[in-house]
């Protein structure tokens, strides 16, 4: 236990770390200013400058004729929001792309695939600007559109989960939104079922134009693995309070109590009394629940494993294409596979 507190301490301070180091990276710089290291060289950012000056003179323009809301206003806010993106005005940039959104949203609906494109955009402002929280939102909003728009196991579908298990992945290494391991741990935990969905039904075809592709597949369920892995370990490494001290199942108590005698008279008795702990049964369960915990993410992993074995051995390209990569990435995950197992018997023992 203490080397786990050990450790937790230390990756603490690693991600404090990280996010100091990449909040310090934009501290330096106004949000709406020009950053004192400039992304481009000072004749190019006075070109885009220009550039950004005519598409406000139109924005004006547009809106003045025709509203606040038309829908000719949309390409003129990404294209001004791409302009701010080059300056490294990264918060203008956000401002327009969400603007860009909200009309997209009011002129073709709640549900439109043409959020999408700005959604991409509107993600990497944020990303830039380092507004880590409003990233994640947006990221949810892209995910829960693509899961309306696309049915699971086509391509589209795949894409918008493995790029959300991207993100997700990177904030937690990073602690991006400052959140307890447990939220940060959860978070993976549900990328599981994301990317179970995502997989679309086993008995799918491949002969639809929008199916997934075979690597793609592979992919995901390499991602859904991985995500197994960390639960797993997790889980293993992380004892609920209650389990860190043992229950004894009996305890003794000194009692007393009267006793009649035959001549009528009363008197106490007083002795030791061996019992159940209360605290016992409590204990019992919470201890069942970790170990079921524990025992259902190692099953996963394996059942995964085993299905990534499966798809190489019945796609001859997965086992030859890319220098043989996929069969690489197997191999890692066995590694993995192995280790866990082998702490999971140990911790079976402990309990």
């Amino acid at each position: 236990m203490a080397n786990f507190i050990r450790k937790t301490a230390i990756v603490g301070l690693l991600l404090g770390l990280c996010v100091a180091l990449a909040s310090a990276a934009y501290a330096s710089q106004d949000a709406d200013e020009v950053p004192s290291e400039p992304l481009i060289d000072p004749e190019t950012a006075l070109a885009v400058s220009q550039q950004v000056t005519r598409f406000e003179q139109e924005l004006m323009a547009i809106e003045s004729e025709l509203g606040p809301y038309d829908v000719n206003l949309i390409e003129v806010l990404n294209d001004l929001g791409r302009f701010y993106m080059e300056l490294g005005q990264f918060q203008s940039a956000a401002n327009v792309f969400e603007r860009a959104l909200n009309i997209t949203r009011i002129s073709d609906g709640l549900y439109s695939a043409g959020q999408l494109e700005i959604l991409t955009q509107l993600l990497n402002a944020y990303k830039a600007a380092g507004e880590w929280d409003l990233a994640d939102d947006k990221m949810h909003l892209a995910l829960h559109l693509s899961t309306r728009i696309y049915a699971p196991g086509t391509q589209a579908y795949a894409d918008a989960a493995l790029a959300f298990g991207e993100w997700k992945i990177q904030a937690v290494r990073g602690n991006l939104m400052q959140r307890s391991a447990l939220a940060n741990m959860r978070d993976i935990e549900r990328l599981q079922n994301i990317y179970s969905v995502a997989l679309g039904p086993e008995l799918a075809t491949a002969e639809a134009d929008d199916s997934m592709r075979t690597q793609t597949r592979f992919d995901l369920l390499y991602a859904k693995a991985y995500a197994e892995a960390q639960v797993a370990d997790y889980a293993m490494n992380t004892i609920p309070i209650r389990l860190q001290r043992p229950v004894q199942r009996y305890v003794s108590e000194y009692v007393c109590r009267e006793v009649v005698s035959a001549s009528g008279q009363v008197s106490q008795s007083c002795g030791t009394v061996r019992r159940e702990n209360p605290e016992y049964r409590e204990y019992e369960m919470q201890r069942s629940l970790y170990r079921d915990r524990v025992q259902i993410a190692v099953s996963s992993l394996d059942r995964t494993i085993d299905d990534l074995q499966a798809l190489i051995d019945a796609q001859p390209r997965l086992q030859t294409g890319n220098d043989g990569a996929a069969p690489a990435r197997l191999e890692e995950l066995r590694t993995m596979q192995v280790n866990i197992n082998r702490n999971y018997r140990r911790s079976v023992m402990r309990w």
